[in-house]
């Protein structure tokens, strides 16, 4: 009996957003093009949308979060795909392309903890898988420098992968010691790239590859001009003409590069290109 009223109450309730859908069919909507994200159901709704099926669910917020081109730059379109992607981890913490959609693209555009979310997720169910363990590592390293946890999950993923569990520790010593390390991430990313055969997804992958050259660039030369000047350059422009630097690099996402108080040369994301604005 209650099986028969759980039943009826998810058809009614999937019966009720589907007219809802219908009604509002006709009703303009703004042009945000067909690769923005804008709406994230609830949970209980995205769930009787999918029929009461949570891996249909998954699958659904996954797709969504593929349709994203690699030529968006939109704080609120990523920001709206970590939540789908962090409900789908919710549904299915096993879901493989979450898991590694959410490492390559989620963190590099200002949702750090949405992608640490996922990866979580994956890392503590996919028990016999390497590689969301070490996204996760990589990413407590590069983004939240927590080296403590980066080479705690840096040392699960070796356990992981005895064929390469020499190197996954050896990388694990040394995230105890470095922080964030541009070189370290092209990397990650260009693994990434020879892995992938879907052609949208390597030009996103390509793009951050690019930014992230232009971030060492910019590094060596803030190194040189420390060395030369003594003391740390106060803005971008300063390092031009150290360590072969002819030009600022150009950014494939538009987005730019910062300089931390300390003179480092850094990534600029959404939500500090938006603050500075």
């Amino acid at each position: 009996m209650r099986t028969l009223l759980a039943l009826t109450v998810m058809l009614l309730a999937w019966a009720g957003f589907a007219a809802t859908g219908l009604l509002l069919r006709d009703h303009p909507r703004p042009d945000a093009g067909a690769e923005l994200l804008r709406v994230r159901l609830p949970i209980p709704v995205q769930l009787a949308y999918s029929a009461g099926d949570p891996f249909l669910a998954a699958n659904l917020n996954v797709f969504r979060s593929l349709m994203v081109e690699a030529r968006v730059t939109e704080q609120e379109t990523y920001r709206v795909q970590g939540q789908l992607q962090a409900d789908a981890a919710f549904f299915n913490p096993r879901h493989e392309d979450n898991y590694y959609v959410a490492a390559a693209i989620l963190p590099w555009n200002g949702q750090v903890a949405a992608a640490q979310t996922v990866l979580l997720k994956a890392a503590q169910s996919r028990e016999w898988d390497m590689w969301p363990a070490f996204y996760y590592a990589f990413n407590a390293m590069y983004f939240e420098h927590d080296m403590n946890k980066a080479g705690h999950w840096a040392e699960v993923a070796a356990e992981r992968h005895p064929r390469n569990a020499a190197a996954l520790r050896d990388m694990a010593a040394k995230w105890y010691e470095r922080g964030d390390d541009p070189a370290i991430a092209l990397n990650i990313l260009v693994a990434m790239f020879e892995q992938s055969k879907d052609e949208n997804f390597r030009a996103l992958l390509a793009a951050r590859i690019v930014r992230l050259q232009g971030l060492q660039k910019l590094r060596e030369a803030a190194g040189e001009y420390r060395q030369r000047q003594g003391r740390v350059p106060s803005r971008l422009e300063d390092l031009i003409g150290h360590a072969g630097l002819e030009a600022l690099p150009e950014d494939p996402l538009q987005l730019g590069y910062l300089l931390s108080a300390e003179g480092q040369p850094q990534l600029a994301d959404h939500v500090k290109k938006q603050d500075s604005q």
